[in-house]
């Protein structure tokens, strides 16, 4: 399958803004190496607090406090493990995919079957053609209404924040991510076993120093909120109100990325934990540019800065949009079209 650079290229007329955008490709050793000291020294000082806190008889809460600042450094190590899926956070590509495979065992995500299926996901975004791999998982108005009533069920289960961002999130990375995916190659599957059994060393060595539930308390609500902001983000980013998706033979390069990928504008303080990821039509433009140039891009390109901004209030809204109305194209929600269906069934009795 093509990836989005071959997409890119190979547009009719690519506009003077997007070469222009080339140039902030290029990985900094010095920024990254910053980066990697200013979040992976307080996250690992905040996990040996908290694990002084369980240890010496704190009250539990506390921990728990402690838990929420060290996910949101655990989600901005994520953006980091997801530059080096693009080749972008250093400058050699073998320094990307060492750091990438550590940073996944400390977020229980394989490294290698990761980038292959985001990779995919790159080549795929928006079409409806080409949709399930390394997306939230997304039904057109036809097809669920083609669907049988079990189908249709277990959709709307999947479908319900509690199991998409709880439940559903903790079993993708917890139990799916410790197994290869089918059509994953030899190397992606070794990859997984890899981590899985890095993961293991490390579970065993740490918790035979300090004792198994202690490390159990301090990870396990830390892996909980990391799961479930990623799997929010991942939704996010191509699932909202006036959202872009095409069938393969309209599918076109720049509308997906500017109309189907959003930008999602948080607080300062939340987009800088999120590695500046909310600029996300920026990078489906140019995967390459690494995270601690997004923002740069974004401020000398007055075309991605047309772009409607979702706003974390507004973001709440798309949790009740639920299947894409090709006709209308929109996003509906289920309550929308059982409404529909009923109005019909009463027009037709």
């Amino acid at each position: 399958m093509p990836d989005a650079a071959y997409h890119a290229e190979h547009q009719p007329e690519k506009p003077e803004w997007y070469k222009e955008l080339a140039k902030y490709e290029k990985p900094d050793i010095r920024r990254a190496f910053i980066q990697l000291c200013n979040t992976l020294i307080p996250l690992l000082g905040l996990l040996g607090m908290m694990l002084y806190t369980v240890t010496h008889g704190y009250p539990y809460w506390i921990t728990l406090g402690m838990s929420v600042v060290a996910a949101g450094f655990l989600c901005r190590t994520f953006i980091f493990f997801h530059d080096c899926t693009h080749g972008s956070f250093f400058p050699s590509q073998r320094a990307n995919a060492i750091l990438g495979f550590l940073l996944g065992v400390l977020m229980m995500t394989p490294y290698g079957q990761w980038r292959w299926s985001h990779l995919k996901h790159h080549a795929s975004f928006a079409n409806l053609d080409r949709r399930g791999v390394g997306d939230v998982k997304l039904m057109t108005v036809d097809e669920y209404q083609a669907a049988s009533r079990w189908q249709r069920l277990v959709y709307r289960w999947y479908r319900h924040p509690f199991v998409l961002f709880g439940l559903g999130s903790t079993i993708l990375f917890a139990i799916i991510y410790r197994f290869p995916i089918r059509r994953a190659s030899a190397r992606e599957r070794r990859s997984v076993w890899l981590t899985d059994g890095a993961l293991l060393a490390m579970t065993a060595v740490v918790g035979l120093t300090v004792g198994f539930r202690p490390l159990l308390l301090v990870l396990v609500p830390v892996w909980f909120i990391l799961w479930m902001v990623g799997v929010w983000i991942f939704y996010i980013q191509h699932q909202f109100e006036g959202v872009y998706w095409a069938r393969q033979a309209e599918w076109d390069f720049f509308r997906a990325s500017l109309e189907g990928s959003s930008y999602y504008r948080l607080p300062k303080v939340l987009q800088w934990f999120t590695g500046n990821i909310g600029l996300h039509h920026v990078h489906h433009l140019r995967p390459r540019i690494p995270n601690y140039s997004l923002q740069q891009a974004y401020d000398a390109t007055p075309a991605v800065q047309a772009v409607k901004a979702l706003t974390l209030r507004s973001s709440l809204k798309t949790i009740r949009l639920n299947l894409y109305d090709e006709r209308r194209r929109q996003m509906v929600s289920f309550h929308a079209l059982d409404r529909c269906e009923q109005i019909d069934e009463r027009g037709g009795t």
